[in-house]
């Protein structure tokens, strides 16, 4: 009683301490998280520390500004043309001649042009040389005439082309290029140029209306930019720009609040988990009131599994959620390598951790609460390979059925960014189920896990140790067959491994290898035993165990297995040969611990389950032979089974009252499978007297 209590202790404490690693591995993950990232204090020109992400669809209001107003510049200016600036200029241009004329008219003999204007102001600032007044001066009045109206020609052209601030200097190039193509001298040329120079100006003035109206036109062609869900606003490494931290402002993925509200979120989601993780407690606690219903092995693995899920999520906070293969993963290893009713209680469980790892939402949570559960409950079916394509395509099916539901439901509508989506999700599941499959090598390598694809592996009569049982040693083949109907049968009843019951009762006797024809199923005459002492035909009998333990190994047996071998005649008496020996000796020279197998006692239940089929098994062919009737069969296994029990062998078995119950009958029934009553069929003496009888008349069967 003080060993199972230990051994219930020592397991309640290291479950405890894996759930408290797990909690707190939970606890850091959802403080790195996508959330508590997009709460990060920042500032223009720091380094991003991580990689920002649009945690839903918005207007980018930076990059849609920056994007109108590139259109708004490719407006050109726009000009009209000012008639008063060309007419101002024609009149000046026209004012100086008639100014020249009229000073040349007024001259005195002797005194020349250049003279006169000396002491004169004009309209226009023109500085020319004595030598250009004196070939104006030497003008006829029909020259003069004619030379005015090349100058005014050359100008109106100029103005036709139209003249903007900008290009006056241009114009002013093109003015003395027409000039020098006409048939004037240098002098009168040059005296053009600079008169036309003067009183050039620009007649394009910018139409500032219309360029405010061209623009917004541009600006209001332009659509919004949209940010999409999950797109990346910044990169780790990155600098924070001006555009990008107003970016990340909008969006609310600054954290502006004080250090009190931040730690908020934090505590909270503590609780939360602290409430997952105490109703998890409660539910491997109230299971049989033993936590050794998991396996130290299974606890290693569902440990081990979790962690790998919530550090992968954590990983991968920036992939759109429906791709996130670890969250479908994790129900579907669970169930193939513990069991599908913790499977889909956990499959919840880390749905809502892992919408506070990745941010996620209502629409987060309903998909992977679909998917996972039907996760857990169709994985099952690819233990045999012919379904393992099914299952496969069926996941696919059902995530991208369950992203289309949900997604029409919360985006409202169809579009094709939601059939994309759903596309990734199928492709997700079929990933997943590959995966899983693939990786179940790995968990039976590493943890020893027993899953149902490498134990049906061992079932095959091809395998080394069963062909030779079959050969060598009969009896104890047949025999290991019948106790592996009840075995399985038992298991299925109490919810116990099955495939382990059945794979281990096929090789639990693999060690009477050595010695056959020791054992009674497999004598046929002579039994070697009457003449050797009962201790060393005990040693023969008990070295069984053993030498199947050694052979197991060699042949890479699982583990699980090789401990029912070993366990499966428990520290239990071989009655017989201790019987035998009080007879020779007495009992003052017998010692019973030298009549008992090794052990240790079955730790498990299936090994529990085999034990009893053993003892059951050999005891109700005996009694069969013997003529006894299943009802007398029926007490008899109650018997053996309260037998072992008061012996101790059940004690750290986890086997219930009522369990042993279920067993029982569960045995029964296979027994009246195997040996219900049969049509005695008339023996040849019989059928000879019966040929010689004659139909009866018709008058003898009246009467």
């Amino acid at each position: 009683m003080e060993n199972e209590k230990k051994r219930f202790s020592d397991g309640k404490y290291f479950s405890v301490i894996l759930l408290c690693i797990g909690f707190f591995i939970t606890v850091i993950c959802i403080a790195t998280g996508s959330y508590m990232q997009t709460m990060e204090s920042i500032q223009i020109g720091s380094v991003a520390t991580q990689r920002y992400v649009a945690l839903k669809d918005e207007v980018d209001v930076i990059a849609t500004q920056k994007k109108k107003a590139e259109a708004a510049a490719t407006v050109g200016p726009l000009y009209q043309h000012d008639s008063n600036i060309e007419q101002q200029s024609i009149s000046e241009i026209e004012g100086f001649f008639k100014r020249l004329d009229e000073m040349q008219g007024t001259l005195r003999a002797g005194e020349s042009l250049s003279d006169a204007i000396k002491n004169t102001s004009l309209k226009l600032p023109v500085v020319l040389s004595v030598r250009q007044y004196s070939a104006y001066q030497a003008l006829n009045q029909q020259d003069k005439l004619g030379f005015q109206k090349s100058c005014i020609d050359i100008i109106n052209g100029i103005y036709e082309q139209g003249v903007t601030a900008e290009a006056v200097e241009k114009s002013r190039e093109q003015i003395s290029v027409n000039l020098q193509q006409t048939a004037w001298n240098t002098e009168l040329q040059e005296m053009g140029i600079a008169i036309l120079n003067s009183a050039l100006k620009a007649n394009l003035v910018l139409d500032t209306d219309a360029m405010a109206l061209a623009r917004q036109k541009k600006e209001d062609e332009v659509e919004d930019i949209i940010i999409k869900k999950n797109q990346k606003i910044v990169d780790e490494g990155e600098i924070i720009t001006s555009e990008i931290y107003h970016k990340l402002e909008s969006m609310n993925l600054i954290n502006t609040q004080d250090a009190s509200e931040t730690i908020l979120p934090v505590l909270s989601s503590i609780i939360v988990v602290l409430l997952i993780f105490g109703s998890v407690f409660l539910f491997f606690y109230s299971s049989n009131k033993k936590w050794h219903s998991l396996k130290k092995n299974e606890t290693v693995i569902l440990f081990t599994i979790y962690i790998i899920m919530v550090l992968l999520l954590n990983t991968m906070s920036e992939v759109p959620y429906f791709t996130l293969i670890p969250l479908v993963v994790f129900p579907m290893l669970v169930s193939l390598l513990i069991s599908r009713r913790v499977a889909l209680l956990l499959n919840c469980f880390i749905s809502i951790i892992g919408c506070f790892i990745f941010n996620g939402d209502v629409e987060f949570l309903l998909y992977f609460l679909l998917t996972g559960e039907f996760a857990a409950l169709i994985t099952r079916y690819a233990e045999k390979r012919k379904y393992v394509f099914p299952v496969a395509v069926c996941m696919a099916v059902i995530n991208f059925v369950s992203m289309m539901a949900v997604g029409l439901f919360f985006e409202k509508g169809y579009s094709q960014g939601l059939l994309f989506s759903s596309a990734y999700g199928a492709a997700a599941g079929l990933i997943a189920v590959i995966l899983v499959i693939g990786s179940l090598p790995f968990w039976e390598a590493i943890f020893e896990a027993n899953t149902p694809l490498r134990l049906l592996e061992l079932t095959n009569p091809n395998n080394e140790l069963l062909r030779r049982l079959m050969i060598e040693a009969p009896g104890t083949y047949h025999h290991s067959l019948i106790v592996a109907n009840l075995a399985e049968t038992a298991a299925y009843e109490i919810d116990a491994n099955a495939a382990l019951a059945r794979v281990a009762s096929y090789y639990h006797d693999i060690g009477k290898l050595k010695y056959p024809l020791y054992f009674s199923e497999n004598q046929a005459g002579e039994n070697p035993h009457d003449q050797m002492e009962p201790h060393s035909s005990t040693q023969i009998i008990t070295a069984h165990t053993t030498a199947g333990v050694q052979m197991a190994k060699e042949k890479g047996l699982p583990k699980a297995v090789i401990n029912i071998i070993q366990e499966h005649h428990g520290n239990s008496l071989v009655k017989f040969f201790y019987y035998k020996a009080l007879k020779q000796y007495g009992c003052d020279n017998v010692k019973e611990e030298d009549y008992r197998y090794a052990g240790p006692i079955p730790q498990s239940r299936e090994s529990a389950i085999v034990m009893i089929a053993d003892t059951v098994e050999a005891a109700v062919r005996s009694m069969l032979g013997q003529g006894k009737t299943l009802d007398e069969v029926e007490g008899f296994i109650k018997t053996l089974i309260k037998d072992k029990l008061d012996d101790g062998q059940l004690d750290k078995s986890g086997l219930a009252i009522s369990d042993l119950e279920s067993i029982r009958k569960s045995f029964i029934e296979v027994f009246k499978g195997m040996y219900h009553n049969r049509v005695a069929y008339p023996k040849k003496e019989e059928m000879d007297e019966a040929k010689k009888t004659k139909k009866p008349e018709e008058g003898d069967n009246k009467q």
